[in-house]
């Protein structure tokens, strides 16, 4: 069983272990950047940082009994301001018709967008390697503990939520899309342009054209790329795609890397989130009628805390609990608790 909760500044050694093996700009990599993330964190959970920009929400999973971080996924509560635009291309197409060879081509094309007041992001959802396929399914409980967050405080984040999936890279960690247009256009390497934006945008807006992209120039392969999702990702993107997230016909313009959204209010495990009186007990129901509930906690003292369990359908507004999970979650007979099905 796996304990979900707010990441703790002891954390930092074990999530910095975690991120170094996804390398993904959302979560830190270096032990500064790791610290950071954490005291804002902190703050954020707190609900002490008001500015959404400045927000970051950081979770984790411990297996109950070893205590090992098993993974970690994060909330960016707001991704795109005045002062650091959410930039993407936008695939879009061009029909044209030839009346002289009565023939018609729909060319696609992709053109530099930003947005100054951005949507929530969730990302950097990372899991032990060693753990990824064990019956639990934490990678499911990681991505999904998220949006019931969101569910529970949605004054603190945006209507619309969004996620960047990770593409194929190339064997040397870089691109195909980046080396065949983001290199020729800044001088960067992927890996230099990618560490860079994390801190100043201004590039992308000085030397990326207005004018579009039209892919039937571009060669075969990367061509092929333009939205692909790679291995590591296709779970993530079944999770996303479970709770309701779809494809935005938008793409990262450093990798070309797919975004998924939608509005919050649409989401999945947003609107199946109830509240339930705890019963503690064992369950007893047949088997064929046992559902799989993600079960969420928060208090001033322990903070959010949630764990999947297995049990009979709530009734009414009572869910029963073992004693375990109560003291896992550090609730009483009668507390409230949230909860969603899983899928």
């Amino acid at each position: 069983m796996f304990l979900l909760r707010e990441a703790h500044p002891r954390d930092q050694r074990r999530l910095l272990e975690l991120a170094r093996l996804l390398d993904s700009v959302n979560m830190p990599t270096t032990a500064r950047g790791m610290e950071q993330a954490l005291k804002q964190s902190v703050k954020s959970f707190r609900g002490q940082i008001r500015d959404r920009s400045r927000a970051l929400y950081l979770f984790c999973a411990e297996e109950i009994g070893t205590r090992r971080l098993a993974g970690a996924p994060m909330i960016i509560a707001k991704h795109g301001t005045p002062a650091s635009p959410h930039y993407y291309l936008q695939v879009d197409c061009d029909e044209r018709y030839s009346h002289t060879l009565r023939r018609m081509f729909r060319h696609t094309f992709l053109r530099l967008r930003h947005s100054m007041d951005g949507p929530t992001e969730v990302g950097g959802l990372i899991v032990d390697p060693e753990l990824r396929r064990r019956p639990e399914k934490v990678g499911k409980q990681l991505s999904w503990v998220r949006f019931l967050y969101i569910a529970r405080h949605r004054n603190r984040f945006e209507d619309r939520v969004i996620a960047e999936i990770l593409p194929p890279l190339t064997p040397d960690h870089g691109n195909l899309f980046w080396d065949h247009y983001g290199r020729r256009l800044t001088g960067l390497s992927f890996r230099e342009a990618d560490r860079l934006s994390i801190h100043d945008k201004e590039f992308i807006r000085a030397l990326f054209p207005d004018a579009p992209l039209y892919t039937a120039l571009l060669p075969d392969e990367v061509r092929a790329s333009l939205g692909a999702i790679g291995e590591q990702s296709r779970g993530a993107v079944r999770l996303l795609e479970q709770a309701g997230l779809r494809y935005l016909d938008q793409i990262d313009p450093f990798d070309a890397g797919p975004y998924y959204g939608a509005m919050v209010a649409d989401l999945e495990p947003v609107n199946a989130l109830r509240s339930y009186h705890v019963v503690p007990g064992t369950v007893s129901a047949p088997e064929h009628s046992e559902c799989t509930y993600l079960v969420m906690h928060e208090d001033r003292d322990a903070g959010m805390r949630a764990i999947q369990i297995s049990t009979a359908p709530p009734e009414r507004d009572r869910i029963v609990l073992t004693t375990d999970v109560m003291e896992a979650l550090g609730v009483k007979e009668h507390a409230a608790v949230s909860a969603v099905a899983l899928p």
